[in-house]
């Protein structure tokens, strides 16, 4: 059995009072294939005391190294040399992958990277190492199709 790249992949967004919270979950997990089983909800109060679902996802090990072998696919070319180009800006001492995917394009049905209401993803790499290696195991598990 070989062994997973990623230890774990998290996704989290939040859905404000003003979206709909079916229609917004739904189109997150099919494009990102995610059942919604693994969707965790809270709910949290905003500075006015408007209601803000947050929603958290945790996958661990080959469903982790599928999400990441899925997400490169839905970026467009732009976003694809942007992303490589900036990758270690995205990695953390720690050796995870942090994405930020705006909420909006999902609908289009392909992925832009966005401060601005994103789905956040952080993806964890089995193991440590210097960020060029770090850099060239993420994107070669990115690179890979499914």
């Amino acid at each position: 059995m070989k062994k997973s790249i990623l230890t774990s992949a998290e996704i989290k967004f939040l859905i404000q009072a003003t979206e709909d919270e079916e229609k917004v979950t739904k189109k997150i997990s099919e494009v990102l294939k995610i059942p919604l089983e693994k969707f965790e909800k809270s709910l949290l109060e905003g500075h006015f005391g408007n209601p803000i679902t947050a929603f958290r996802i945790h996958l661990r090990g080959e469903i982790a190294d599928n999400l990441a072998r899925g997400l490169l696919i839905l970026f467009l070319e732009d976003e694809k040399k942007k992303l490589q180009s900036e990758m270690l800006n995205h990695i953390d001492k720690h050796g995870s992958l942090y994405l930020r995917i705006d909420k909006q394009s999902i609908f289009s049905n392909w992925l832009a990277q966005s401060s601005m209401d994103p789905v956040r993803v952080k993806m964890k790499l089995r193991f440590k190492a210097l960020a060029p290696k770090m850099i060239e195991s993420f994107w070669r598990l990115l690179s890979i199709p499914n």
